[in-house]
Formats: structure tokens, sequence, C-alpha cells
């Protein structure tokens, strides 16, 4: 008996140290969102090298700018701290507008994800895509 406690303790240990038992995931409930449930989602919603300012960052960045983050759907952090960045505000409604970037920008990012398979690797455009030719202003291709 004493044998088999000891085994199931360096079973857990060597489990713990390497990793094998994780912390829970952080689950995402939507908007609106508190500072702290941004926080631990956007380590998986913001690319990692802006992930090394945003600590910093994010107590100073603008009222206006954290309202609109902590109350847009996760899958728009991104894109709404990236267009603010390049200067398109939410109060515009010409070609300007901070909406048109964001929409344009979540989906120029998501518009080469059918080209991998879930682990990684690399499958292309189907032939049908490529056939059709039907391409952005900057020559991708478009695979609707």
């Amino acid at each position: 008996m004493a044998r088999r406690a000891w085994a199931l303790c360096l079973v857990f240990a060597f489990a713990f140290l390497s990793g094998g038992i994780a912390a829970a995931e952080i689950v995402d409930h939507g908007p609106p969102y508190t500072d702290a449930e941004f926080m631990a989602l956007a380590e998986t919603r913001i690319p990692s090298t802006f992930m090394q300012i945003l600590p910093k960052w994010w107590p100073r960045a603008p009222a206006y700018l954290r309202q609109r983050v902590l109350n847009a759907p996760s899958h728009m952090w991104w894109p709404i701290i990236l267009c603010n960045y390049q200067g398109f505000r939410p109060e515009s409604t010409s070609r300007d507008s901070a909406e048109k970037c964001e929409r344009d920008a979540y989906e120029n990012s998501q518009r080469g994800k059918n080209f991998w398979t879930k682990d990684g690797q690399w499958v292309g455009p189907s032939a049908e895509c490529i056939r059709g030719d039907k391409r952005t202003q900057w020559g991708e291709l478009i695979c609707d």
C-alpha cells in the first residue's frame, strides 16, 4: 500500500512539474468584461508582441477606448486597439470610421485561416478558390 501511495505521489509530482496539471482555462462569458477579465483573456486574443506592453499601456489607455474594448466581443479587441492606434475614431461615420476599419481588420485576419489545419499544417487554397481568382486590392487571394 505504501508503495502504491509513493508511486502516486511521484506521478503527480512529475505531472505538475512537467505542466501536465494546468491551471483551469479562463472562460469567456462575453461582454461586458471587467479589467481583470480583459487582462486574463488578452493573452489568447492579443498578439504576443503587444502583450509585452499591454500591462503598462492598458491603465493609461483613453477611457473611451477602454470602454469600447470592454464592451466588444473578445475576438474584436485587437482590431479595435489597432484601428485606434492608426487614428480611426468611433465618432467618425465616413470612410475613416473606426467600425469599418475594425471590420476590415478582423476579416483580413480571418481570411487565410482556412489555409491551415488545426495542428498547423499548410494546406493552401482549394483548387476552386484558385480558379475563381478573387483578390483583395493588394492581390491577396480571397476564398469565401
